[in-house]
């Protein structure tokens, strides 16, 4: 039915019909999403954005600071804090759920004290912004992220040399480790793309694998490409499929700052635009031992820095 639609209707119109969509929340003002487009311009096409701690490995009361990196993989462009496009940023523990104060425009984006033995999760959901893409770009970005259930909604209803407006925002988590201590590492932060530890990351052990569960709307979402990534040089990046429930598995060769990501795109219920895509980042500083290691030796960014 869909095929004899296409030369009468917009694809925009075209992906209206229903389908498990996306559950929609209030977005931004044309105004401050178009100022938020403007602003991220030069970077807006490389979607990975995750969060940096400085230190991922701490002890009680020490100070940590957060920077954001947005970019294909490390080292990324560091990016200030911007109030436009922040929807909440927040850090779970045993005592319960916080806010993470920042000044606007700094390079440190965020910081805490870190306040309890074990687990401090840390979480930032973004607003949406929209893109266009030529045809070109967008089959080529979606081959890249494996997004071959997209490219294939395309070859379908005859679309793969049309253009794409996508809405996209971002679901960035990172985990700190205070006293040499885990519990709490899975704690879910309502996030709508999540990715959560299934295995201690500190009991991690040379040739054992790190396990991880992708979830959609709190919901298993299987068949999605997962990236890991290490801080390195050369980056050392691994690939997996997630399994029916979610899972992936991957047998870390380093120890280090490690990148965890994900994408999962959709058809948009909007006229405005054609696909609505979630990013979801992870980052954790793991050692492949019993052996909890030590903070990151990177220095902590400056608030009065420029880029």
């Amino acid at each position: 039915m869909y095929s004899s639609l296409i030369p009468h209707m917009s694809l925009r119109a075209l992906l209206r019909y229903p389908g498990r969509l996306f559950a929609r929340s209030s977005r931004p003002r044309q105004l401050a999403g178009s100022l938020i487009l403007i602003l991220f311009t030069p970077i807006v096409q490389a979607h990975e954005f995750w969060l940096v701690p400085h230190d991922g490995v701490t002890t009680t009361s020490e100070k940590v600071a957060f920077e954001l990196r947005i970019g294909p993989t490390w080292p990324g462009v560091q990016t200030p804090r911007q109030a436009d496009l922040i929807r909440w940023f927040k850090a779970q523990d045993a005592l319960g759920t916080r806010d993470i104060p920042g000044r606007e425009g700094s390079l440190v984006i965020g910081h805490l004290n870190a306040r309890e033995p074990g687990a401090t999760v840390v979480a930032m959901r973004t607003r949406g912004v929209s893109i266009d893409l030529p045809a070109s770009e967008f089959n080529q970005y979606l081959q890249e992220e494996g997004l071959t259930n997209i490219l294939d909604l395309r070859r379908k209803f005859g679309l793969m040399e049309a253009p794409s407006r996508e809405s996209f925002s971002r679901c960035a988590k990172s985990i700190v480790f205070v006293d040499g201590q885990s519990q709490g590492f899975d704690h879910k932060m309502d996030l709508p793309l999540e990715l959560i530890p299934r295995s201690d990351p500190l009991n991690l052990h040379t040739g054992s694998p790190l396990k991880l569960q992708l979830l959609f709307n709190d919901e298993p979402l299987p068949g999605t490409l997962v990236k890991a990534q290490l801080k390195a040089d050369p980056v050392i990046e691994l690939t997996a499929i997630s399994d029916s429930q979610g899972y992936v598995n991957f047998t870390l060769p380093d120890s280090g700052l490690w990148l965890f990501n994900a994408v999962h795109m959709e058809p948009s219920a909007e006229l405005e635009t054609d696909w609505e895509s979630l990013w979801a980042s992870l980052t954790m500083e793991l050692s492949l031992s019993s052996v909890q290691n030590s903070p990151s030796k990177d220095s902590v960014p400056q608030d009065n820095s420029t880029h």
